[in-house]
C-alpha cells in the first residue's frame, strides 16, 4: 500500500534536485576521469596559471611601491605642495 504524504509541487521540487545531483554526480566522475587520465598536461596548465597571476601579483605589487615611494619623495616633507605657512610677528602690546 503506498501513502502519498507529500504534495505535487514537493515531488517535482525533490526531482528538479535529483537530477540536478545526478548531473553534477556525473560531471565530477567525467572531470575526475580526466584529471587521472592527463596528469601531466592538467598539471602544466596549472602551473602556467600560477606563474601568470604570480608575475601579475608581483607586478602590481612592483607598481604600488614605485607609487608610494614617488608620492612620499617631495621637497617639503614636512607639509602638502599647496599649503604655505606665513608666520607673522605682530607685536602690538
Amino acid at each position: 500500500m503506498f501513502f502519498k504524504l507529500y504534495s505535487d509541487s514537493f515531488n517535482q521540487i525533490s526531482k528538479g534536485y535529483a537530477k540536478g545531483l545526478f548531473v553534477v554526480g556525473l560531471l565530477l566522475i567525467g572531470f575526475g576521469t580526466l584529471v587521472w587520465l592527463f596528469k601531466e598536461v592538467l598539471a602544466l596548465i596549472a602551473a602556467a596559471i600560477f606563474v601568470i597571476v604570480g608575475a601579475g601579483c608581483c607586478f602590481n605589487a612592483v607598481r604600488i611601491f614605485f607609487g608610494t615611494w614617488k608620492s612620499g619623495k617631495s621637497e617639503n616633507d614636512d607639509r602638502s605642495d599647496n599649503v604655505r605657512i606665513h608666520i607673522e610677528h605682530n607685536e602690538k602690546l
